[in-house]
Protein backbone atom coordinates (compact mmCIF):
# COMPACT_ATOMS: atom_id res chain seq x y z
CA UNK A 1 0.00 0.00 0.00
CA UNK A 2 1.28 3.77 -1.04
CA UNK A 3 1.01 6.92 1.19
CA UNK A 4 -1.05 8.29 -1.08
CA UNK A 5 -3.43 5.28 -0.95
CA UNK A 6 -3.23 4.68 2.86
CA UNK A 7 -3.89 8.71 3.09
CA UNK A 8 -7.01 8.58 1.02
CA UNK A 9 -8.43 5.38 2.58
CA UNK A 10 -7.47 7.48 6.06
CA UNK A 11 -9.97 10.41 5.27
CA UNK A 12 -12.13 7.80 4.11
CA UNK A 13 -12.30 6.03 7.10
CA UNK A 14 -11.95 8.82 9.47
CA UNK A 15 -15.50 10.44 8.36
CA UNK A 16 -18.45 10.09 10.69
CA UNK A 17 -20.89 9.18 8.12
CA UNK A 18 -18.06 5.70 7.18
CA UNK A 19 -20.18 3.78 9.73
CA UNK A 20 -19.45 -0.41 9.32
CA UNK A 21 -21.14 -2.45 8.20
CA UNK A 22 -24.16 0.15 7.04
CA UNK A 23 -23.56 0.69 3.20
CA UNK A 24 -22.07 4.04 1.42
CA UNK A 25 -23.13 5.51 -1.49
CA UNK A 26 -20.11 7.02 -4.11
CA UNK A 27 -21.10 9.68 -6.20
CA UNK A 28 -18.97 9.45 -9.27
CA UNK A 29 -18.89 11.30 -12.57
CA UNK A 30 -16.03 9.92 -13.82
CA UNK A 31 -13.55 12.37 -13.29
CA UNK A 32 -10.28 12.21 -11.25
CA UNK A 33 -11.42 12.93 -8.08
CA UNK A 34 -14.76 10.91 -8.07
CA UNK A 35 -12.88 8.37 -9.21
CA UNK A 36 -10.12 8.17 -6.80
CA UNK A 37 -12.51 8.75 -3.98
CA UNK A 38 -14.52 5.79 -5.45
CA UNK A 39 -11.63 3.90 -5.39
CA UNK A 40 -10.28 4.81 -2.11
CA UNK A 41 -14.06 3.93 -0.90
CA UNK A 42 -14.02 0.15 -2.73
CA UNK A 43 -10.34 -0.46 -1.06
CA UNK A 44 -11.39 0.39 2.20
CA UNK A 45 -14.99 -1.38 1.83
CA UNK A 46 -13.28 -4.31 1.49
CA UNK A 47 -10.81 -4.18 5.04
CA UNK A 48 -14.37 -2.84 6.59
CA UNK A 49 -16.86 -5.14 5.48
CA UNK A 50 -18.76 -1.63 3.13
CA UNK A 51 -20.71 -2.71 0.48
CA UNK A 52 -19.93 0.36 -2.19
CA UNK A 53 -23.07 1.55 -4.23
CA UNK A 54 -21.67 3.43 -6.96
CA UNK A 55 -24.06 6.49 -8.34
CA UNK A 56 -23.59 8.01 -12.24
CA UNK A 57 -25.83 10.98 -11.93
CA UNK A 58 -26.51 11.21 -16.10
CA UNK A 59 -27.77 15.12 -17.01
CA UNK A 60 -27.84 14.62 -20.69
CA UNK A 61 -25.67 18.37 -21.14
CA UNK A 62 -22.68 17.32 -22.88
CA UNK A 63 -24.08 14.42 -25.42
CA UNK A 64 -22.03 12.09 -26.23
CA UNK A 65 -19.41 12.92 -23.89
CA UNK A 66 -21.40 12.29 -21.35
CA UNK A 67 -22.23 9.20 -22.53
CA UNK A 68 -18.96 8.47 -22.57
CA UNK A 69 -18.08 9.19 -18.84
CA UNK A 70 -21.28 7.10 -17.38
CA UNK A 71 -19.57 4.32 -19.69
CA UNK A 72 -16.77 4.44 -18.19
CA UNK A 73 -17.79 4.63 -14.60
CA UNK A 74 -19.88 1.54 -15.27
CA UNK A 75 -17.32 -0.31 -16.28
CA UNK A 76 -14.66 0.37 -13.74
CA UNK A 77 -17.69 -0.74 -11.48
CA UNK A 78 -17.98 -4.14 -13.27
CA UNK A 79 -14.61 -4.77 -13.30
CA UNK A 80 -14.41 -4.09 -9.39
CA UNK A 81 -17.12 -5.89 -9.00
CA UNK A 82 -19.05 -2.94 -7.38
CA UNK A 83 -22.58 -1.87 -7.64
CA UNK A 84 -23.25 0.36 -9.72
CA UNK A 85 -26.61 2.68 -10.45
CA UNK A 86 -26.97 5.16 -13.14
CA UNK A 87 -29.76 7.69 -12.54
CA UNK A 88 -30.72 9.83 -15.61
CA UNK A 89 -32.31 13.41 -14.98
CA UNK A 90 -33.24 16.51 -16.81
CA UNK A 91 -31.73 19.85 -15.55
CA UNK A 92 -32.96 21.40 -18.50
CA UNK A 93 -36.71 21.24 -17.95
CA UNK A 94 -36.49 21.90 -14.36
CA UNK A 95 -34.80 25.22 -14.82
CA UNK A 96 -37.25 26.10 -17.18
CA UNK A 97 -40.19 25.38 -14.67
CA UNK A 98 -38.87 27.21 -12.15
CA UNK A 99 -36.62 29.70 -13.61
CA UNK A 100 -33.36 28.32 -12.07
CA UNK A 101 -30.02 28.53 -13.73
CA UNK A 102 -29.01 25.50 -15.47
CA UNK A 103 -26.22 25.01 -12.56
CA UNK A 104 -29.11 25.39 -9.92
CA UNK A 105 -30.96 22.89 -11.99
CA UNK A 106 -28.75 20.22 -12.22
CA UNK A 107 -27.41 20.32 -8.75
CA UNK A 108 -30.48 20.25 -7.60
CA UNK A 109 -31.53 17.62 -9.18
CA UNK A 110 -28.41 15.37 -8.43
CA UNK A 111 -28.50 15.95 -4.77
CA UNK A 112 -32.34 14.38 -4.75
CA UNK A 113 -31.18 11.72 -7.13
CA UNK A 114 -27.90 10.80 -4.68
CA UNK A 115 -30.47 10.91 -1.73
CA UNK A 116 -32.92 8.47 -3.79
CA UNK A 117 -30.30 5.88 -3.90
CA UNK A 118 -28.81 6.38 -0.60
CA UNK A 119 -32.35 5.74 1.23
CA UNK A 120 -33.09 3.10 -0.94
CA UNK A 121 -29.87 0.96 -0.17
CA UNK A 122 -30.13 2.16 3.34
CA UNK A 123 -26.59 3.89 2.96
CA UNK A 124 -24.88 5.45 5.85
CA UNK A 125 -24.14 8.61 3.69
CA UNK A 126 -23.20 10.12 0.49
CA UNK A 127 -19.59 10.33 0.04
CA UNK A 128 -18.71 13.15 -2.57
CA UNK A 129 -15.45 14.29 -3.81
CA UNK A 130 -15.01 17.89 -3.52
CA UNK A 131 -11.29 18.63 -2.24
CA UNK A 132 -9.05 21.95 -1.52
CA UNK A 133 -9.06 23.54 -4.47
CA UNK A 134 -13.11 23.26 -4.65
CA UNK A 135 -13.29 24.49 -1.57
CA UNK A 136 -11.12 27.35 -2.52
CA UNK A 137 -13.14 27.88 -5.23
CA UNK A 138 -16.34 28.41 -3.29
CA UNK A 139 -14.90 30.67 -0.80
CA UNK A 140 -14.44 32.95 -3.42
CA UNK A 141 -17.19 32.49 -5.60
CA UNK A 142 -19.38 33.13 -2.17
CA UNK A 143 -17.35 36.37 -1.48
CA UNK A 144 -18.30 37.66 -4.85
CA UNK A 145 -21.96 37.01 -4.80
CA UNK A 146 -21.50 38.82 -1.45
CA UNK A 147 -22.38 36.56 1.23
CA UNK A 148 -21.11 36.60 5.00
CA UNK A 149 -19.64 34.23 7.29
CA UNK A 150 -21.85 31.49 6.40
CA UNK A 151 -20.79 32.00 2.72
CA UNK A 152 -17.22 32.45 3.82
CA UNK A 153 -17.14 28.64 5.62
CA UNK A 154 -17.42 27.11 2.02
CA UNK A 155 -18.58 23.40 1.73
CA UNK A 156 -18.85 21.36 5.50
CA UNK A 157 -16.96 17.83 5.67
CA UNK A 158 -20.05 16.57 7.03
CA UNK A 159 -24.23 18.13 5.69
CA UNK A 160 -26.42 15.89 6.60
CA UNK A 161 -26.06 12.73 4.74
CA UNK A 162 -23.34 14.50 2.47
CA UNK A 163 -19.77 13.72 3.30
CA UNK A 164 -16.42 15.18 1.99
CA UNK A 165 -13.52 13.59 3.04
CA UNK A 166 -11.20 14.82 0.59
CA UNK A 167 -11.30 18.95 1.43
CA UNK A 168 -7.70 18.89 3.19
CA UNK A 169 -6.08 17.42 -0.43
CA UNK A 170 -5.60 18.71 -3.50
CA UNK A 171 -6.81 18.07 -7.49
CA UNK A 172 -2.99 16.97 -8.02
CA UNK A 173 -3.57 14.55 -5.10
CA UNK A 174 -6.24 12.68 -6.43
CA UNK A 175 -4.77 13.08 -10.01
CA UNK A 176 -1.59 11.33 -8.87
CA UNK A 177 -3.69 8.86 -7.11
CA UNK A 178 -5.29 7.92 -9.98
CA UNK A 179 -2.14 7.54 -12.19
CA UNK A 180 -0.38 5.60 -9.42
CA UNK A 181 -3.66 2.98 -9.57
CA UNK A 182 -3.78 2.86 -13.08
CA UNK A 183 -7.26 4.31 -12.86
CA UNK A 184 -8.36 5.88 -16.64
CA UNK A 185 -10.48 8.97 -15.99
CA UNK A 186 -12.87 11.36 -17.60
CA UNK A 187 -12.25 14.83 -18.71
CA UNK A 188 -15.15 17.70 -18.68
CA UNK A 189 -14.47 19.71 -21.80
CA UNK A 190 -16.81 22.39 -20.22
CA UNK A 191 -14.43 23.19 -17.74
CA UNK A 192 -12.74 25.20 -20.18
CA UNK A 193 -15.64 27.01 -20.59
CA UNK A 194 -15.01 30.87 -18.88
CA UNK A 195 -18.24 31.98 -19.23
CA UNK A 196 -19.40 29.75 -16.63
CA UNK A 197 -18.02 31.72 -13.46
CA UNK A 198 -16.29 28.62 -11.22
CA UNK A 199 -14.04 27.71 -14.74
CA UNK A 200 -13.52 31.77 -14.20
CA UNK A 201 -12.19 31.60 -10.49
CA UNK A 202 -10.06 28.25 -11.39
CA UNK A 203 -8.74 29.47 -14.57
CA UNK A 204 -8.16 33.05 -14.20
CA UNK A 205 -8.92 35.01 -10.52
CA UNK A 206 -6.90 31.73 -8.47
CA UNK A 207 -4.07 31.88 -10.77
CA UNK A 208 -3.84 35.50 -10.57
CA UNK A 209 -4.01 35.87 -6.83
CA UNK A 210 -1.41 32.75 -6.53
CA UNK A 211 1.01 35.06 -8.05
CA UNK A 212 0.68 37.16 -5.08
CA UNK A 213 0.29 34.50 -2.33
CA UNK A 214 1.42 30.56 -3.75
CA UNK A 215 -0.29 29.31 -0.44
CA UNK A 216 -3.74 31.03 -1.44
CA UNK A 217 -5.80 27.83 -2.18
CA UNK A 218 -4.56 26.42 1.35
CA UNK A 219 -5.09 29.70 3.06
CA UNK A 220 -8.60 30.13 1.90
CA UNK A 221 -9.46 26.45 2.86
CA UNK A 222 -8.58 27.34 6.48
CA UNK A 223 -10.25 30.46 6.43
CA UNK A 224 -13.35 27.87 5.89
CA UNK A 225 -12.82 25.87 8.52
CA UNK A 226 -12.35 29.03 10.84
CA UNK A 227 -14.90 30.59 9.44
CA UNK A 228 -17.66 27.20 9.42
CA UNK A 229 -16.21 26.49 13.39
CA UNK A 230 -17.55 29.99 14.30
CA UNK A 231 -20.90 29.70 12.28
CA UNK A 232 -21.41 26.43 13.96
CA UNK A 233 -21.33 28.16 17.50
CA UNK A 234 -23.27 31.57 16.35
CA UNK A 235 -26.14 29.25 14.99
CA UNK A 236 -26.75 27.39 18.08
CA UNK A 237 -27.05 30.68 20.18
CA UNK A 238 -29.25 31.59 17.94
CA UNK A 239 -31.15 28.45 17.74
CA UNK A 240 -31.38 28.67 21.55
CA UNK A 241 -33.01 31.96 21.40
CA UNK A 242 -35.45 30.47 18.55
CA UNK A 243 -36.31 27.35 21.12
CA UNK A 244 -37.27 29.29 23.86
CA UNK A 245 -39.04 31.97 21.92
CA UNK A 246 -40.31 30.63 18.78
CA UNK A 247 -43.11 28.29 17.36
CA UNK A 248 -44.96 26.44 15.02
CA UNK A 249 -48.36 26.54 14.11
CA UNK A 250 -49.54 24.53 10.53
CA UNK A 251 -46.39 24.89 8.98
CA UNK A 252 -45.66 28.84 9.61
CA UNK A 253 -42.55 29.62 11.75
CA UNK A 254 -43.24 32.39 13.99
CA UNK A 255 -40.58 34.31 17.02
CA UNK A 256 -41.27 36.86 19.71
CA UNK A 257 -39.38 39.88 18.69
CA UNK A 258 -39.47 42.28 20.87
CA UNK A 259 -37.18 43.70 24.07
CA UNK A 260 -35.31 40.00 24.12
CA UNK A 261 -34.50 39.99 20.42
CA UNK A 262 -33.51 43.65 20.55
CA UNK A 263 -30.78 43.19 23.38
CA UNK A 264 -29.24 40.14 21.12
CA UNK A 265 -26.34 41.06 18.89
CA UNK A 266 -26.58 41.92 15.74
CA UNK A 267 -24.86 38.66 14.51
CA UNK A 268 -27.70 36.47 16.68
CA UNK A 269 -30.20 38.40 15.42
CA UNK A 270 -29.25 38.22 11.98
CA UNK A 271 -28.96 34.31 12.35
CA UNK A 272 -32.56 34.04 14.29
CA UNK A 273 -34.10 35.84 10.75
CA UNK A 274 -31.84 33.64 8.71
CA UNK A 275 -32.49 29.92 10.74
CA UNK A 276 -36.55 30.75 10.63
CA UNK A 277 -36.90 31.98 6.95
CA UNK A 278 -34.76 28.35 6.06
CA UNK A 279 -37.41 26.75 8.57
CA UNK A 280 -40.21 27.50 6.69
CA UNK A 281 -38.17 26.34 3.42
CA UNK A 282 -36.78 29.66 2.39
CA UNK A 283 -33.32 30.42 0.40
CA UNK A 284 -30.37 31.46 2.15
CA UNK A 285 -30.75 35.18 2.96
CA UNK A 286 -28.10 37.74 1.61
CA UNK A 287 -27.39 40.86 3.59
CA UNK A 288 -29.83 43.32 1.90
CA UNK A 289 -32.67 41.38 3.25
CA UNK A 290 -31.73 40.73 6.56
CA UNK A 291 -31.36 44.46 6.74
CA UNK A 292 -34.98 45.04 5.04
CA UNK A 293 -36.90 42.52 7.76
CA UNK A 294 -34.44 43.96 10.91
CA UNK A 295 -35.84 47.89 9.57
CA UNK A 296 -39.67 46.20 9.48
CA UNK A 297 -38.94 45.21 12.73
CA UNK A 298 -37.59 48.13 14.06
CA UNK A 299 -40.39 50.39 12.94
CA UNK A 300 -42.85 47.97 14.89
CA UNK A 301 -45.77 48.94 12.39
CA UNK A 302 -48.28 45.64 12.60
CA UNK A 303 -49.22 43.95 9.68
CA UNK A 304 -46.57 44.50 7.02
CA UNK A 305 -45.32 41.87 5.16
CA UNK A 306 -42.26 41.18 3.07
CA UNK A 307 -41.18 38.54 0.48
CA UNK A 308 -37.48 36.90 0.32
CA UNK A 309 -35.75 34.30 -1.51
CA UNK A 310 -37.82 30.38 -1.61
CA UNK A 311 -41.63 31.78 -2.05
CA UNK A 312 -41.57 32.12 1.54
CA UNK A 313 -43.86 35.50 3.02
CA UNK A 314 -42.52 37.20 6.27
CA UNK A 315 -45.35 39.46 8.63
CA UNK A 316 -44.49 41.34 11.28
CA UNK A 317 -47.24 41.10 13.93
CA UNK A 318 -47.83 41.91 17.63
CA UNK A 319 -44.51 41.61 17.86
CA UNK A 320 -43.69 38.48 17.14
CA UNK A 321 -42.28 37.61 13.06
CA UNK A 322 -44.21 35.11 11.59
CA UNK A 323 -42.77 32.82 8.33
CA UNK A 324 -44.33 30.29 5.72
CA UNK A 325 -44.42 29.69 2.55
CA UNK A 326 -46.52 32.05 0.04
CA UNK A 327 -48.61 30.94 -2.65
CA UNK A 328 -49.19 33.87 -4.30
CA UNK A 329 -46.24 36.25 -4.42
CA UNK A 330 -46.42 39.82 -3.68
CA UNK A 331 -46.00 41.14 -6.82
CA UNK A 332 -48.61 38.97 -8.30
CA UNK A 333 -51.30 40.79 -5.86
CA UNK A 334 -50.04 44.16 -7.17
CA UNK A 335 -50.66 42.83 -10.55
CA UNK A 336 -54.01 41.47 -9.32
CA UNK A 337 -54.52 45.18 -8.03
CA UNK A 338 -53.59 47.29 -10.70
CA UNK A 339 -55.76 45.30 -13.09
CA UNK A 340 -58.77 45.60 -11.07
CA UNK A 341 -58.10 49.72 -10.59
CA UNK A 342 -57.89 49.66 -14.62
CA UNK A 343 -61.19 47.44 -15.18
CA UNK A 344 -63.45 49.58 -12.57
CA UNK A 345 -61.52 53.21 -14.69
CA UNK A 346 -62.82 51.35 -18.15
CA UNK A 347 -66.34 50.19 -16.65
CA UNK A 348 -66.74 54.51 -15.14
CA UNK A 349 -65.54 55.63 -18.56
CA UNK A 350 -68.53 53.47 -20.19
Amino acid sequence: MSILEDSLRHLVAASPLWQPPAPAVAACSGGADSLALTDAMARQGEKDGVRILVVHVQHHLRGAEAERDAALVEAYCREHGLDFRRMDVEPEALAREEGLSLEEAARKLRYEALEKCRKEAGASGIFLAHHQDDQAETVLLNLLRGAGTRGMRGMLPVSGYLARPFLEITRRDTEAYCGEQGLEYCLDSTNEDLTLKRNWVRKKLLPLLETQNPRIRKQLAQAARLAASDESYLEELAGRYLRAYGREVFGTFDVKVEKEFGELPLALRSRVIRILVRKAGGAELGYDHVEKILEMIARGVGNKALDVPGNVRLIYLNGRLMAGKNQRSREAERADKLAQKERQRNERKN
